[in-house]
Formats: structure tokens, C-alpha cells, sequence
């Protein structure tokens, strides 16, 4: 084995007889020749030519353990160029020896003939073994060997191999990518280098690193993955440009039947042969010509092709080709740019790797080999710059045939969590199938606490946040529903539901994905129907309602966010669970919880679902026919249902401005009010005393009833006494006298608005001004005591939405109406269709929609006179 201080120069130009030449530049240093045969290395055979010889010589050089320097002055030394304290010069790089000192100088110029001298053996070794083609040789130069039992394996990609070393010699001196593209194989840059084979691929940040460190700390962890990929090793596309996966394109071809030397050799000298024109197109296991004819007349198999690279350093006349290296010869590409050439570089690289993947992952037997091949697979799908449908496809289809196969092997669990944990980062940036959703919620059925649930997690929030009809796609239903199950059995499984539901909604005050509470909440009711579908009544509780206890939850969960809610309270109406899931005392506890915050929301279409619904079911119509106290479906203690009954209706009430037709759909439920508002609750008293002035309740009988109610309690009492107290003032406002037409100032207010009615009778007043005035919707409780106001004038007032639903209740003989330039919208438009004796109606300068003017005119067929100017419907 030569020393280190050793020149040893090839000229790779022009070497017929193997001879070698050694440098004559440098005279001032001694004149050391390269060393003979015999005493470069030991295991060369006997009858070997130079070039054979510098190959063996090339194998020890790299296959030594300690590289080392010498000087003649300390020959028992052998310091490895790492050891030498200083960064590495660049091969092309000219060092300033005068910043350097008269030690470190001898150093350097050593460390810079090791590279030299390595990047010229590695050059004329691979001629050398190219040209001999010899296997033996080949295989004798690979650094994997094995040995067991005596037996020596042999790994046949000594070449890829002993490249990978000499790149790893320069990255430990702190090279630069300049001076690794000197000492590299394959010219094309990193970007465009073809994937090794399969066993090659394997990226050590996922070799090194399990589930629960790539998802998070906690071992059931469902944390969101976002923004962690790259801080845990997860494998990206190179930066660059993105490609659509090539099927058809006009390229140039030219064919070399030469060995690799020799087309190496031609290209060097520019020497071209003749060129074809074809239309290529790339099929699922060839490449062939649409004129098949000339160079291409016989398909091109992806599996014939042992090496795809582009050439970078070429001729400038004849660039962006792509080289494609056969058995027998090179089958050159090229295209008219350099973007079509990459395509076509990657797209061939994706489909030669998939197809050698499917036929390796299908029929290898052995778990270690399958999963160390499918973390290739996922490494290079994850590093493709392709982005097309097969690119998510296939890989995804790959996995879902290597879980099938072994479906019905006893250890398919053990076997479907080591695969779905390596294929974590591919699941995590794919849709998964309908039969790999299948086969990962099996999975989750059978074994839940040894689930891969941080590899599960991407998927199950993909399908809650893409999927749109669970109908379609019952597999990814089920999916999500037996995650949440594993979820659930766990230890601490109540924190690990609250996190997926706060995970699943995001860090921001409003979920970024409209479809994931929809799905969430039609999922937990889904499991919760299906469980309690078929139970038996009177209910008992047993130990399988815990698996469904997390449904429950999850509903309770979602409540805490603002912008799901709405969606629950949308989901809720009508009831779409069965009684049984009701009789649970224990599911009811959390569905009560669900009801109390949907009825503390102001918004109306959060509380609203509460209310009975057109299309509700026979059994039961209404969350307020469900928690009635008087034959309640819910099984909640008898207190805690008042309460929450009394709530829902004071929440209907306020929304609705006191609408009469409200009272009125609730009529047959007095028994309801009278129940609860002898536990002292507010609103079922004021819904009681606003039955009897507005004559809701009818019959003598049923409005003693009431009135025995509101006396029955203090509470009760007083609020009986204030009603006693406004229908008095209601009979001296009502009777007969007063003027006809009133108009009040600019300045007037709701306050005087009540003053003036309280202050004597207006029985006789039809037309009414408050135009220009400052009053708002407040004072329509006064106004709907005038039983004879015809006009009413409300021209550039705050008068809103509230204030003309209640108008128009409870004054239907209103015929002229004006609200120009008011705050009114559709909402309360569409109210005035019940004035049927309405004739004039200005809407002039509203938020009047134009389908709200239609439906307006189709039920108003007596509206004579109408204005809509500066509105939508003008």
C-alpha cells in the first residue's frame, strides 16, 4: 500500500498500454515513482494487468479503516486526515500559503494529493473494471461483505458503494459541492441524480427515529405534524420546480451499442451519431414510439435500464439530453429545454422505481427486508419533485396490497403496525383509499392500545377535513370512528379525545376547515345511534357504553369553540338520536351540557335548533319535546331538567322578540310551563304572563291554570302583579278618543314614545309619524298596543328586523307602511307577508335581496303600491 506523501497522477487522456506517468512539475521535491505491484497490495492476484492492479490498489486505499498521512520525518505516525486541525482545500482551490504557517503548509499540500489521487484512481478504476467485465473484480471491490458460517456475501453495487465513500472522505474535510462534483460518478446535479437501487435509499433521520418522535412526545400523541417535518428529518422535495408526470412528448434519440467506455469516450470527443425523431410515450412498463421504427422499433422495459442520469457537461450544441444506459449500449434523450428534460428525467426515475417496488414489496417474504424497502419507497416518493394523481396513487396502492396479502396471517396486526408506522410521512401527505381506510381501522378494531395512533393521525384528520359525503366513503367513516375508540381506550383517554377535538379544530379563534365538524359531529352520532339502536328499555347501564362514552364527549368538546358550535346546533336538529342513547344517564349528562350551551349562545342560529323543526322525526320532534319535564326523554334528574328547559325557552323567547306564533306552536306543552315555573324560573313565568295578554291560551279554564301558577311562587306573584298593572293601562290606552294623526319630533325618543302612551287614551289614532325620529325597534312593544294604526311612518329611524316581525303579529290591519333608509333586512321583509291587508309598502333604500321582493310580492297579491329604489331588487 503506497503512502499518503506519494504523487500518483494518471493521464486518463490517452493510456493504450496501460502505462502510467508520473509528474514532472514539481523538481524541488524529490522524485518518488509509484510503487510496484507487489507492493501496492497483497490480496491482487498473480497475472494481473496495471489497470486491474490499480483497482485493488484503489479497494485498500478506500477500504482502510484509518486513513493516514505521513512525512519521512516521522514515519511511525499515521495521523487520518480528519486529525489534522485545519479544513480541507478544495481540489480546483488554490491556497494562499502565506497564511499559512511553515508546518501547516507540508500538511495541506498531502491532504490535497489524497484527494487528487483518489478522484484519479476512482476514475481509472471504474475504466478498468468497465472495460474487463469481470464480476469477480467487481464484487471483490465491495466494502458490505458478510460473513456467516464461513460464508462470504457479496453486495453487487460495489461501484454505487466505494463512490459513497470517497464522497464521505470529502464531507468529512468540510468539502464544498464544487469539489464533490470532482469526485462523483454521476455528473447530473444533486437535483437530477437518479435514486439508487432499492436498499440504498434509506434516509437515516427516519432509520433512526420512531413514531411517537416524529409526532410528538406523548406516545398516544395526536399532536398536529405541521411545522415538524422538517425539524424531525421528514424527507422533502429537492427546492426547485415541479413536474407533471410524463405520458407523451416529441424527444430526439440516438443510440450507442457500446459499452459504457466507449460512449463515455465519444462524448468526451463530441462525436455524435445519427439522430432519430420520435413520440415517445411512457407506459406502465415500457417506454415505446408511437412510429416504432428505427433506434426504438421494440418497446424500452424500464427494468433493462441500469442507469438514468442527465448530462450536465456536454457540448453545447447537443445539450438537455438525458441518458438512459442499457446492457448492451446508452440510449440518448433529448428534449428542447431543460424543464422538459428534467420531466422526462423524473418521470422515467418514478415509473422504473414503482415498478421495481411493486414487484420487490409483493414478493419478498422476509419482514426486516419489506420494511427496510418500504421505508425506500417512502423516502423517494416523499423526495420526488413529481406532483400527479399517480404519484399519490400508486404508493398508496402499494401499501394497501402489501396489508391484504398477509390479511389472514395470525401476527397481520404486528405485521400492519410496523407498516403503518414506516409509512407515517407518506400517509401523513396522501388521501388514503377506501380499502386502506378498511384495512387501518381494522387495525385500530383489534388491537387499540398498540395502535400506531401517531402514524394515524394525518390520515384520520385529512378525511375529517376533506371528505365530503360520508355516504360515499363509509370506510373512512369507520376509520375515524375506531381511531377515536383507541383513542378512548387508552389510560388517559378522556385528555387524549379532548386533544384530538382541539388538534382537529387548529390554534386559530375559527377552524380553517369548514367540512371537519360536520364530519366530527356526524361521526360521534353516528357511533352513538348505532350502539343504542337496538338496546332495550327501561335502559341499564353496563360496561360496553365506555367504548361510546368518547362519542359523547367529542360532542361536548366541540361545544367549547365558537364557530362549532353553530355547527352542532345545526347537526341537533331534529333530534338524530334514538331513545335509547337518550335513557343513558350518562350519555345524557353530556348531552345536557351540549343543550345548556347551545341555549346560552345569543346567536339565533345556535339556540334555534332547540325549537321544534318542520321535518322533525315522530319520536322525538324537538329537544324541547326531549327535555320536557313533565314526560321527559332525557335522563336527567328532575331540577337539572328545569333548568335547562327554562333555558332553551328564554333563549327563544328574547331571539324571537316575544313572537305570539311561538307561544302559540307551544301551547299544548303548558303543562311544561307550569312545572317549570314553579321552580321560580324566570322565563317560563314571563312566557305564562305573555300568554295571557296576548290571548294565546284559550279557555277559561287554562288561563286559571296559569294564573294559579304565577301566584303559586313570590316570583310568580310579582310578575302577575306587573301584568295586572299593563292590561289596566292597556284598557285607558285602548279606549275610544285621542286624536287621529300623530307625528312626533326629530328629537324623540323610545322613552317618549312610552310617555306619549301612557299619558291618555288613543284609541281613535290611525296614522302614526315617527320619521327622522331617533327610535328603534324597543318601542314597537308600545306600538303594537294601538288596535286601530293604519300608517305608520318610520322613515330614516333605527327601526330593525325585531321590531317588524313584531308589527307584523300584532297589527294586521296595517295598510301603508314606510321604512326607507331603515336597518331592515330580508330577516324581517319576509315578516311583513303576513299583512294581507298591506297596500302601500316603501323599501327604498333597505337591504331588500331580490329573492326577498319575489317571495314578498307572490304572498302580498294586494300590494297596490310599492318603492325599491336603491336596493338589490331595483
Amino acid at each position: 500500500m503506497p503512502s499518503y506523501s506519494q504523487k500518483i497522477n494518471v493521464d486518463l487522456n490517452s493510456n493504450e498500454n496501460g502505462a502510467i506517468k508520473t509528474d514532472d512539475k514539481s523538481k524541488k521535491e524529490e522524485e518518488i515513482k509509484y510503487a510496484s505491484s507487489e507492493h501496492i497490495s497483497n490480496s491482487a492476484p498473480v497475472g494481473l494487468s496495471p489497470n486491474q492492479i490499480i483497482a485493488f490498489a484503489l479497494r485498500d486505499f478506500l477500504g482502510s479503516s484509518s486513513t493516514v498521512v505521513c512525512d519521512e520525518s516521522n514515519e511511525g505516525e499515521q495521523p487520518s486526515p480528519s486529525s489534522l486541525g485545519q479544513t480541507l482545500p478544495y481540489i480546483d482551490e488554490h491556497v494562499d500559503d502565506a497564511t499559512q504557517s511553515e508546518e501547516e503548509q507540508p500538511l495541506a499540500r498531502d491532504t490535497d494529493e489524497v484527494l487528487n489521487n483518489a478522484a484519479c484512481r476512482l476514475r481509472r478504476w471504474k475504466a478498468a473494471s468497465r472495460k474487463l467485465r469481470r464480476p469477480r473484480i467487481i464484487d471483490n471491490l465491495c466494502v458490505n461483505d458478510e460473513k456467516e458460517g464461513g460464508v462470504s456475501k457479496t453486495n453487487n453495487s460495489g461501484h454505487t458503494d466505494l463512490a459513497d465513500r470517497l464522497r464521505s472522505l470529502a464531507a468529512a474535510g468540510s468539502m464544498s459541492a464544487s469539489a464533490g462534483e470532482l469526485l462523483s460518478l454521476a455528473p447530473p446535479p444533486p437535483a437530477a441524480t437518479a435514486p439508487p437501487s432499492p436498499g440504498c435509499l434509506l434516509s437515516p433521520s427516519l432509520a433512526d427515529q420512531s413514531s411517537s418522535e416524529y409526532f410528538g412526545s406523548s406516545p398516544e400523541c395526536c399532536t398536529d405534524s405541521i411545522g415538524l417535518e422538517n425539524s424531525q428529518g421528514t424527507p422533502v422535495p429537492p427546492p426547485g420546480p415541479r413536474y407533471k408526470l410524463a405520458t407523451e412528448g416529441t424527444l430526439r434519440v440516438c443510440c450507442f451499442q457500446h459499452t459504457r467506455t466507449v460512449v463515455v469516450k465519444i462524448l468526451a470527443a463530441k462525436f455524435l451519431r445519427r439522430w432519430e425523431t420520435h413520440v415517445l410515450c411512457l407506459q406502465e412498463e415500457h417506454i415505446v414510439s408511437k412510429t416504432p421504427s428505427g433506434l426504438l422499433e421494440q418497446p424500452l422495459s424500464y427494468s433493462c435500464m441500469q442507469e438514468v442520469y442527465c448530462i450536465s457537461r456536454w457540448d453545447s450544441a447537443r445539450k438537455y439530453c438525458l441518458r438512459i444506459v442499457m446492457p448492451l449500449g446508452s440510449l440518448l434523450l433529448q428534449a428542447n429545454d431543460a424543464y422538459t428534460r428534467d420531466q422526462w428525467y423524473h418521470s422515467i426515475v418514478w415509473r422504473r422505481n414503482i415498478i421495481r417496488y411493486k414487484k420487490f414489496l409483493t414478493k419478498t417474504i422476509r419482514k426486516e427486508v419489506v420494511m427496510k424497502e418500504l421505508k425506500n419507497m417512502v423516502d423517494f416518493v416523499m423526495t420526488t419533485p413529481l406532483q400527479d394523481e399517480s404519484v399519490t396513487r400508486d404508493p398508496l396502492q402499494i401499501l394497501t396490497s402489501l396489508l391484504s396479502e398477509k390479511k389472514d396471517s395470525p401476527d397481520w396486526e404486528e405485521w400492519a403496525e410496523s407498516a403503518t408506522s414506516v409509512a407515517a410521512p407518506l400517509l401523513a401527505e396522501r388521501c388514503a383509499s377506501g380499502e386502506l381506510c378498511a384495512l387501518l381501522a381494522r387495525l385500530c378494531r383489534r388491537r387499540p392500545r398498540a395502535a400506531p395512533l401517531p402514524a394515524l393521525a394525518p390520515p384520520v384528520r385529512r378525511v375529517l377535513t376533506r371528505n365530503v359525503d360520508f355516504a360515499r366513503a363509509p370506510n373512512a367513516r369507520q376509520l375515524v370512528k375506531d381511531y377515536i375508540s383507541a383513542l378512548s381506550a387508552h389510560n388517559s383517554g378522556t385528555a387524549l379525545v379532548r386533544r384530538f377535538v382541539e388538534v382537529t379544530h387548529g390554534g386559530r379563534a375559527a377552524c380553517p376547515h369548514p367540512r371537519a365538524a360536520p364530519n366530527l359531529a356526524a361521526v360521534a352520532l353516528a357511533a352513538l345511534d348505532e350502539h343504542y339502536r337496538h338496546s332495550k328499555l327501561p335502559h341499564q347501564c353496563d360496561d360496553s357504553e365506555d367504548e361510546v362514552l368518547c362519542f359523547a364527549d367529542i360532542l361536548e368538546h366541540m361545544c367549547e369553540y365558537e364557530d362549532w358550535l353553530v355547527v352542532v346546533g345545526a347537526v341537533l336538529q331534529p333530534v338524530p338520536l334514538c331513545v335509547g342513547a337518550m335513557s343513558c344517564p350518562r350519555v345524557a349528562q353530556r348531552l345536557g351540557k351540549v343543550l345548556g350551551a347551545l341555549s346560552r349562545d345569543q346567536r339565533c342560529a345556535a339556540h334555534a335548533c332547540v325549537a321544534p323543526a318542520r321535518a322533525a322525526r315522530s319520536s322525538p320532534p324537538s329537544w324541547l319535546r326531549a327535555a320536557a319535564p313533565s314526560d321527559p326523554l332525557l335522563a336527567l334528574p328532575q331540577r337539572q331538567l328545569c333548568q335547562l328547559w327554562g333555558s332553551m325557552i328564554g333563549s327563544l323567547l328574547h331571539c324571537c322578540c316575544k313572537r305570539k306564533s311561538f307561544l302559540q306552536s307551544l301551547s299544548k306543552q303548558l303543562p311544561d310551563f307550569v312545572i317549570v315555573a314553579l321552580t321560580e324560573n324566570a322565563s317560563a313565568l314571563e312566557a305564562l304572563c305573555l300568554m295571557l295578554e296576548w290571548e294565546v291560551a284559550s279557555g277559561e279554564q287554562t288561563q286559571l291554570e296559569i294564573i294559579a301558577a304565577l301566584q303559586g311562587t313570590e316570583l310568580g306573584q310579582k310578575y302577575y302583579k306587573d301584568l295586572c298593572e299593563r292590561q289596566q293601562n292597556l284598557q285607558r290606552l285602548q279606549a275610544e278618543g285621542g286624536p287621529r294623526r300623530l307625528a312626533l319630533p326629530v328629537r324623540a325618543t323610545d322613552a317618549d314614545v312610552a310617555a306619549l302612551l301612557e299619558a291618555g287614551a288613543l284609541g281613535n289614532l290611525e296614522c302614526l309619524s315617527l320619521a327622522f325620529t331617533s327610535v328603534t325597534s324597543a318601542c314597537a312593544h308600545h306600538l303594537i298596543k294601538l288596535p286601530s294604526l293604519r300608517y305608520l311612518n318610520l322613515w330614516a329611524t333605527k327601526f330593525g328586523d325585531s321590531g317588524v316581525q313584531l308589527i307584523a303579529e300584532h297589527l294586521p290591519r296595517l295598510q301603508v307602511l314606510n321604512l326607507c333608509e331603515t336597518p331592515v333586512s330580508d330577516k324581517g321583509i319576509e315578516a311583513l307577508s303576513g299583512l294581507s291587508n298591506l297596500r302601500r309598502l316603501n323599501l327604498n333604500s333597505t337591504k331588500l335581496s331580490a329573492e326577498a321582493f319575489q317571495i314578498l310580492r307572490q304572498r302580498l297579491p294586494h300590494l297596490q303600491e310599492y318603492d325599491i329604489r336603491y336596493t338589490e331588487a331595483w
